[in-house]
């Protein structure tokens, strides 16, 4: 339960866009640098690797996430947040409003010794 913790917002103003944008970066460590070049397929000269689902394309098929600096094909890109599909996961992770179900109280319990007993008041 220690990962949700940090995952989870805690109030209205952790919604801001910048505090969402250091939290993720804050979630997710760098796998390549900015401007870095992805990987060239071995199998050809002109084509480049998806760093998540490792399928070769054109680099202009390709786009880096700002995040991880990963480079994704169009099927590994979440468009809603421009981020790769690993990091737009995150990104959905941190905005869920998780609220705790409060069980339904019939009474309280007070312990006497070891036994506990339904509150008389």
């Amino acid at each position: 339960m220690n990962w949700k913790n940090r995952l989870i917002r805690r109030n209205k103003d952790d919604l801001s866009p910048e505090r969402m944008f250091r939290a993720l970066k804050n979630q997710v460590g760098r796998v390549r640098m900015d401007n870095e070049p992805p990987t060239r397929d071995p199998e050809s000269f002109s084509r480049y690797v998806c760093d998540l689902c490792h399928s070769s394309g054109p680099l202009s098929g390709l786009r880096q996430c700002v995040i991880c600096g990963r480079w994704g094909c169009s099927s590994c890109w979440h468009d809603e947040y421009y981020l790769c599909r690993s990091c737009g996961g995150i990104m959905n992770l941190l905005l869920l409003d998780v609220h705790a179900p409060i069980p339904a109280d019939t009474g309280k319990k007070v312990i006497q010794g070891d036994i506990p007993t339904e509150d008389p008041s």
